[in-house]
């Protein structure tokens, strides 16, 4: 059986590099950290698939290459501040970390909060705040960030959590065009003086996370 360290080159050749992820730090980044570690043990097997793994109900890790192509597209920069919205068992926080200047991770859920606690301490992320907080609302006590990822795709952003970004910020959000269907396209938000506008990217599919919002929550954006 392959060792989950040629598991992850693997995944960088077969994955990342023909799916045109080519910036060197990224991969860098992703062949280093251990995401089998962050996983449930009946899913580690799984770690390096082009799989999203089921965490809990309704809730996921999405798949590195996924997670690769939303980080390259937001370009994060080392002076960065960046917020997680539904930052699971803590992986995603890890890969972030190594890049930004500081990560602002929100999880609602206490199980996957109190997993991702232990992950980030036994594998020495420094620059991390992890907070057991509703997904809905962000983290206004940290804000302005300069960059916005929700780990999941809704419908449209909630206001709340689009006016804490910086001057200059960008939010990335995967969103569903039919409820029917298992899809989604990803968008990013630029914030450009006080206005914010919407920017298609591609379609990327993630798994729905339930914002709980309403119609007078979702952000109007500049068209």
């Amino acid at each position: 059986m392959a060792t989950f360290q040629k598991m992850r080159e693997n995944m960088i050749s077969g994955q990342f590099l023909p799916g045109l992820v080519k910036n060197e730090k990224l991969l860098e980044v992703f062949n280093e950290i251990d995401r089998e570690k962050y996983l449930p043990n009946n899913t580690k097997h799984m770690a390096y698939s082009d799989v999203h793994i089921k965490l809990e109900n309704q809730r996921y890790s999405i798949s590195p290459f996924t997670l690769a192509k939303i980080i390259e597209t937001a370009n994060i920069l080392a002076k960065d501040v960046v917020m997680i919205i539904a930052a699971g068992t803590g992986y995603e926080s890890a890969i972030i970390s190594k890049i930004a200047g500081a990560v602002v991770a929100t999880e609602e859920s206490s199980t996957l909060f109190n997993q991702a606690e232990e992950n980030l301490k036994n594998n020495f992320a420094e620059n991390i705040i992890n907070i057991n907080c509703s997904h809905f609302l962000g983290l206004k006590k940290h804000a302005p960030y300069d960059k916005i990822i929700i780990l999941g795709s809704v419908i449209k952003p909630p206001k709340e959590i689009i006016s804490q970004l910086a001057k200059n910020g960008k939010l990335l959000s995967c969103e569903n065009y039919d409820d029917n269907l298992e899809e989604s396209k990803l968008f990013i938000y630029n914030k450009v003086g006080n206005k914010i506008f919407r920017e298609y990217v591609c379609d990327l599919n993630l798994p729905k996370l339930d914002l709980n919002t309403k119609e007078n929550d979702i952000f109007n954006f500049e068209r």
